[in-house]
C-alpha cells in the first residue's frame, strides 16, 4: 500500500474529538478517509461527505452486522475509534470493531483511550478508566495481527474540561481547588493537538509503541495556577480541601449519596488521578512528530481569553 492510497477508517466522527481527528486526517494529502456512522446520525457528516469522505452507515452495537463491518474496513491501513460511552461501547462495540479490523487485515487499531495514563490507575479509582483497561485486556487476547495503539495525552486542555468538567477551577469565583500538596507533575493537551497526534499515529509506517504518549504541557498544580495568572492577568485563590485521603472520602461520600449522579463524583475521580500522580505520562514522545508544536497552557489561556 502506497502513501497516496492509504485508507483510514474513523468511528465517532460526529463527536467533538472525532470531528477534529477527521479534519486532521483530511489535512494529510496521502490518505483517504472513511467514516462509520449510525444511520440516525449520518446527516451530521454532510460537510465531510462534501469534502470527499466516504460515509458508511452502520450500527456498531448490532451484532448481526459483523460481515458488513468487515467489508467497511476492507483495504484500510488503520482504524481510529473516537466513540464514547459506557462499557457496552468502550468494551463491547470496540471489540467488535477490532475483530472486524483483524478479519480485514488492518494494520493498526487506535481505540478511544484518549486520557491520562489509563494503565497507572487501580481498578475502581475511575470507572471510565476501568472500561478502557478492560478493553485493553480483551484486545490483547483478540487483536490477532492488528497493532493496537493507545494514545494517552493527560487531561484535555480545554475550557470545558480542565477549566470546567474537572471541577479544578471556578474561574468566575477566581478559585482553584487543591487536595494534597500540589507538587505532582500533570500533563495537558488540547483537543486539536490530540487530533493531530492521532492522525500521525494512524498513518505512521513505522512501529509505534503500544502506548503512545504526547503532551502539550506538564505542570504541577501550583505551576498551573501560576500559568493561569500570568496568561490571564487575573488572580486565583487556592482553596485547600485537604489531603488525598480526604479526596478519597469525598468521592465515596458523593457516590453513596447520589450513585446515579455520575457527574457529582466522576470529575473528582479524574482530578484524583492527576493530583496523585497515578495518571502521569512517563514516556512522552512528542519528538516522534517534531512538526507538531503543541499548545501550552499559557498559550491556550491567552487564545481563549479565559
Amino acid at each position: 500500500m502506497t502513501e497516496k492510497n492509504k485508507i483510514v477508517v474513523l468511528a465517532g466522527a460526529t463527536g467533538n474529538l472525532g470531528s477534529l481527528i477527521a479534519r486532521a486526517l483530511l489535512d494529510k494529502p496521502e490518505m483517504r478517509l472513511r467514516a462509520l456512522v449510525r444511520p440516525a446520525s449520518a446527516g451530521k457528516l454532510a460537510a465531510l461527505r462534501e469534502m470527499g469522505v466516504e460515509i458508511v452507515e452502520i450500527d456498531l452495537d448490532d451484532e448481526t452486522q459483523g460481515e458488513k463491518l468487515s467489508t467497511a474496513l476492507n483495504g484500510a491501513f488503520s482504524v481510529v475509534s473516537a466513540i464514547q460511552g459506557g462499557p457496552d461501547v468502550i468494551v463491547g462495540d470496540q471489540l467488535r470493531l477490532l475483530d472486524a479490523a483483524s478479519r480485514a487485515k488492518v494494520r493498526r487499531f487506535i481505540p478511544s483511550s484518549f486520557s491520562y495514563n489509563i494503565f497507572g490507575l487501580d481498578d475502581g479509582e475511575n470507572i471510565n478508566t476501568d472500561d478502557r483497561r478492560a478493553f485493553a485486556r480483551e484486545a490483547e487476547k483478540a487483536r490477532g495481527a492488528v497493532e493496537v495503539v493507545h494514545i494517552n495525552i493527560g487531561a484535555f486542555l480545554d475550557r470545558r474540561v480542565l477549566f470546567g468538567f474537572l471541577g479544578a477551577f471556578d474561574l468566575d469565583a477566581g478559585q482553584a481547588f487543591l487536595w494534597g500538596d500540589g507538587q505532582t507533575a500533570m500533563d495537558f493537551t488540547t483537543y486539536e493537538d490530540t487530533a493531530r497526534f492521532t492522525a500521525e499515529v494512524a498513518l505512521d509506517e513505522g512501529q509505534v509503541p503500544s502506548v503512545f504518549e504526547a503532551a502539550g504541557d506538564t505542570l504541577t498544580f501550583h505551576e498551573l495556577v501560576r500559568a493561569y495568572e500570568e496568561a490571564s492577568g487575573k488572580s486565583i485563590s487556592v482553596v485547600k480541601k485537604g489531603s488525598l485521603a480526604d479526596l478519597d472520602r469525598e468521592i465515596e461520600q458523593r457516590r453513596q449519596a447520589e450513585p446515579q449522579n455520575v457527574y457529582g463524583w466522576l470529575p473528582l475521580m479524574y482530578w484524583r488521578g492527576m493530583l496523585s500522580g497515578k495518571g502521569k505520562l512517563h514516556a512522552i514522545a512528542n519528538d516522534r512528530y517534531p512538526w507538531i508544536k503543541p499548545q501550552t497552557v499559557r498559550d491556550y489561556i491567552r487564545q481563549e481569553g479565559l
